[in-house]
Order: structure tokens, then sequence, then C-alpha cells
């Protein structure tokens, strides 16, 4: 019965360690997942008549500014910009300064460096009717790259990340579990091993007793 016993409760500790792998492990995309945008100033699709002073884009997570700044491109319907500077990180919102054209189709492009690190590139539209006698910009024919030099947090505070548990202390946690449940499990192997020894002698010295 011992032997019985000690497969069994072999069979659950593996159970229990593959368990915990596919528990903990399925934490881990969500904890490197990209940032992506949640709302923005124009709104997606929408139609605006006040020609907006900056474009906002609000993400999930914090936008990284190293290495790289964000990038955004306000195009206009004549095929020209009118981002008028670099966008203005704070925490998960970029707010780039701008200055319309005239009426129809503007398209916001962007790219930034989501909170796990990696780049992160996409675009929205909305739509501008000004009102009568609103003042149209030029733009400009091409857009100007932001560097480290011409693109800054608008706040020195440190960012911290809200989108889930750092992916070097879920590794940490795997490595942890793993090696606790391997080492129950090598307790447990070398219990019952033993006491399949003493269970075989005990066996023999029986057998003995009984010879005589």
């Amino acid at each position: 019965m011992s032997a019985i016993r000690f497969r069994l409760t072999l069979r659950r500790t593996l159970i229990a360690t593959v368990a915990v792998l596919l528990a903990v492990f399925g934490v881990i995309p969500a904890a490197q997942a990209h940032d992506y945008l949640v709302g923005s100033t124009p709104k997606l699709g929408s139609t605006v008549s006040t020609a907006p002073q900056h474009v906002t884009l609000k993400f999930n997570d914090i936008v990284l500014t190293s290495p790289a700044p964000p990038q955004v491109s306000v195009k206009g319907p004549a095929g020209r910009y009118y981002e008028t500077g670099c966008g203005k990180v704070t925490d998960a919102t970029v707010a780039t300064p701008v200055a319309l054209g005239g009426a129809g189709k503007y398209t916001v492009t962007w790219r930034i460096v989501s909170a796990d690190g990696h780049p992160v590139s996409d675009s929205l539209s909305f739509t501008y009717h000004p009102k009568p006698g609103a003042k149209a910009a030029e733009g400009i024919a091409a857009p100007k790259p932001c560097t480290d030099k011409t693109s800054a947090p608008a706040s020195a505070a440190p960012q911290k990340s809200d989108g889930g548990a750092p992916t070097g202390a879920i590794v940490a946690v795997v490595i942890i579990a793993v090696l606790g449940v391997g080492g129950v499990a090598a307790i447990l192997l070398t219990r019952g091993r033993a006491r399949q020894a003493d269970t075989s002698e005990d066996e023999v010295d029986e057998g003995d007793d009984d010879e005589e």
C-alpha cells in the first residue's frame, strides 16, 4: 500500500506543478503587452468645428521617452503637416501642439515606446469643419523628426507602469515555484524509496523466520 500511496502523492505533486506553471505563465503575456490607445482629443472619427491647439493621445500605460521620444504627425487634406512642435509626455498622455489648415480630413500618426520598451505605432483620423472666418495655417511639407533635444517629458517625476507585474518578478516566482515543487517531489521520492527498501528488508526477515 505504501508504494501506491507514494505514486498517488507524486502524481498529485506533478499535477500541482503543472497548474502553478500554467497559472504563472498565463500572467506573463499580460505583463509584456504593448501600450494601446484608450482615448484621444479630437476623438477617433469625430468632426470638430473649433481647431484644437493640441492633439492629445491617451494610452493604457505610461509612455517612455527613451530610447526615442514620441513621433506624432498630423497630416491634412492637402498633404501638408500641421504639428507645430514635438509631443510632450505626461505619464500615459502625449500632447502635440498643432495649428490646423483648411477643412477636411486630418490623419494623426504616432510612434511611441510603450511601457515594456517596445515601439508601437498606429494612426487615427478626424474631420475639421472650421467656422466661417477661421484662420487656416499653412502647414509644412514634411514632418520634422523629434529627438531627445527637441522633445522632453512634461513632468520630471519618475514614471511607473500600472500595466502589470514586472516580467523579471514573474520569472523569479516561476523559478522559485519550480524549485520548491521539485524539492518536495525529490523528498517524497527519497522517502518512498526508503520505505520500499524497509518493506523489502522486513519481508526478507519474515521469510528467514519462516524457514527456521
